[in-house]
């Protein structure tokens, strides 16, 4: 359900309504061929490319447990499992956009494609868990390295009226991806059992991008007529400072104890530090850096960014937390966890599908009534799950229906309303942040409250692993439901902000 917008070559008009754009120092422009339009066929090429990246993110949260029983390790190697793909694609996402823009869209389409294809069939391979995290780490990069390429050049190549309608399909995919991998999970899973099954849905991930490939002649080449700086410094530090935040976070304890943990997150502190400073010099240098200062210095930018981290976290530890739920206490295989979330997904699909009709009556208020909404049925999950009973799961199907009908009215007017409020100049580049600290938020949410989850969970087992379960979901959730309220307070102020100024 992660909807991707990409980071364009922020240009300010030359007129004197342009808000505080910087003057930014470009590459020489290079003047490339006429670019194609984009046919039906191409725009069919580009989505099927796109489907696995979601895929692959609901299939292994499904699969976590499978994972970890199969090569022996424990609940936090599942999470840098987890972390280790939404890290690498966070940290990728930053500088993709440009290198498409520099040498040509569909070229890192179809590098990045056949690069995620291979890497899946080693990760189906992979004998232990460092080489699974390292092969997932390469999955990351790879789904970065090609996400980005796909909406530019829809944006690019598209025809006005495909160019609508692709747009919005490319955002549907997003969602109908991480039900269908979660689909795909639970029946190949049932069919070929725990060892076979996790390494058999790799493989069909990886296949179903690599066959986009056959059709990547439909698809036409662009790139920009003046392509920005790489800033690969900025790129190289954020890439780092993320990883020493995740990674130690994910481990806990198992690293070695408290010190390892505090050293990685120190290190982290430091080189986020230099990157800060970097984007600074960058600036005022007359440069576009990854992340320009002064786009964060715009309000809407900063409260949409929080909102989206927020939201992607809880999003991101949900799904991880119930499948581990399902399957530890409620003793229902992959197949059966799958089932119990067709709720879930098919609540977001349809409210999301259905939400022009809905703002319409609703407003800019939405997404605060959503997020209110969300944390009460997150409550109301806490509470069901705690007093667990052999019919439990069933009498969940409500709340979850509604879960994903919040989460639809959350999230699905944020990245609009927030980037029709930001100048011009600005809106490329607030678009790939938001991409990058969503990809952060769903690793962020394994890492932090999938680590309470298991914490609250192992301290009140009583003698039994699946005892504890349903405590640790109730500790989880209760936060995420904190989470949600600090939601609704910024979609509050966006609200109280009035309409959007018109874009200048």
């Amino acid at each position: 359900m992660t909807v991707t917008t990409v980071p364009s070559v922020p240009t300010a008009p030359a007129t004197p309504t342009t808000r505080t754009a910087p003057t930014l120092h470009r590459t020489r422009a290079v003047a490339p061929p006429p670019a194609r339009a984009l046919t039906g066929a191409g725009l069919a090429a580009l989505l099927v490319a796109f489907l696995p990246v979601n895929m692959t993110f609901g299939s292994v949260n499904l699969l976590e447990p499978a994972i970890t029983g199969d090569l022996g390790v424990t609940a936090s190697g599942g999470q840098l499992v987890l972390s280790a793909y939404t890290t690498a694609f966070a940290a990728t996402l930053v500088v993709a956009g440009r290198l498409g823009d520099r040498f040509g869209r569909r070229r890192l389409l179809a590098a990045g494609v056949g690069a995620f294809g291979v890497a899946s069939v080693l990760a189906a391979l992979a004998p232990n868990l460092v080489t699974l995290v390292v092969l997932r780490a390469v999955l990351g990069f790879a789904a970065g390295l090609f996400t980005p390429q796909v909406l530019s050049t829809i944006q690019a190549t598209a025809p006005e009226k495909l160019r609508a309608v692709g747009v919005t399909l490319f955002a549907a995919v997003g969602g109908i991806a991480t039900v269908a991998g979660q689909l795909l999970a639970g029946a190949v899973s049932q069919a070929a059992g725990d060892h076979w099954g996790w390494r058999l849905v790799q493989i069909l991930t990886g296949a179903i991008g690599a066959a986009s490939l056959l059709a990547l002649r439909t698809v036409p080449e662009s790139r920009s007529t003046a392509p920005l700086a790489l800033d690969l410094r900025g790129a190289a530090l954020l890439g780092t400072g993320l990883l020493l935040v995740v990674v130690p976070l994910t481990l806990g304890t198992s690293a070695g104890g408290p010190a390892p943990v505090l050293a990685m997150l120190a290190a982290a502190g430091a080189v986020l530090t230099a990157f800060a400073r970097s984007q600074r010099a960058a600036e005022r240098r007359g440069e576009l850096p990854v992340v320009p200062p002064s786009v964060l210095r715009t309000p809407a930018v900063r409260q949409g960014l929080i909102m989206s981290l927020l939201f992607f976290t809880g999003y991101g530890a949900f799904l991880y937390e119930f499948s581990a739920l399902a399957q530890g206490a409620f003793g229902v295989d992959a197949w059966g966890t799958v089932v119990l979330l067709l709720g879930f997904g098919a609540g977001f699909i349809v409210t999301a599908l259905a939400l022009p009709a809905v703002e319409r009556r609703t407003g800019r208020w939405t997404m605060t009534g959503a997020a209110v909404g969300q944390a009460g049925v997150l409550v109301g999950l806490a509470v069901v799950v705690s007093g667990a009973h052999g019919g439990a799961p069933w009498a969940l199907q409500p709340l979850l229906v509604l879960l994903g009908v919040t989460q639809a009215l959350m999230y699905g007017p944020v990245l609009r309303t927030v980037l029709s409020r930001t100048p011009t100049w600005a809106a490329g580049v607030a678009g790939g942040l938001f991409t990058t600290l969503q990809q952060l938020g769903l690793g962020l949410g394994v890492a932090l409250l999938g680590g309470l989850f298991h914490a609250v969970a192992d301290a009140t087992a009583d003698g039994s692993a699946a005892a504890g379960l349903p405590r640790g979901f109730a500790a989880a959730v209760a936060v995420q439901a904190a989470l949600a309220l600090a939601f609704a307070f910024f979609a509050t102020r966006i609200a109280r902000a009035g309409a959007p100024e018109a874009a200048v």
